[in-house]
């Protein structure tokens, strides 16, 4: 695996857990047409898997969005004013949809209807 050197040990984590997470959705995907083919009776638990590695894609993308790009953050991130903030807002959304999301599928099983 690449190595991730950024000098903070919590960007490197959360970049590498972006990757395997990615990494992941992408074979779970190209798999679909090999289950489809030889093993159908684990296509729904492939689709669940697809979700839950794309819902976790965009959690930590929310999570890496709102740590580069908060308000809090005295330097300069190759960008700063509007855009800066536009960023940080749009991975605020991105956590809060992925939990809203996940709140709901368990809570009120609102999404078992469009997963079946």
């Amino acid at each position: 695996m690449v190595p991730v050197k950024t000098n903070i040990i919590t960007m490197d984590r959360l970049l590498v857990a972006i990757l395997v997470v990615k990494i992941l959705w992408t074979i779970s995907i190209f798999s679909q047409f090999i289950i489809k083919l030889y093993y159908p009776q684990y296509v729904n638990l492939n689709t669940n898997i697809v979700l839950a590695l794309h819902n976790t894609f965009t959690f930590f993308i929310g999570i890496l969005l709102v740590y580069l790009y908060n308000h809090l953050t005295p330097k300069r991130v190759c960008i700063e004013g509007h855009p800066k903030l536009y960023l940080y807002s749009f991975g605020i959304l991105s956590i809060l949809g992925s939990l809203q999301k996940a709140f709901h599928k368990y809570y009120f099983h609102d999404y078992d209807k469009n997963e079946t």
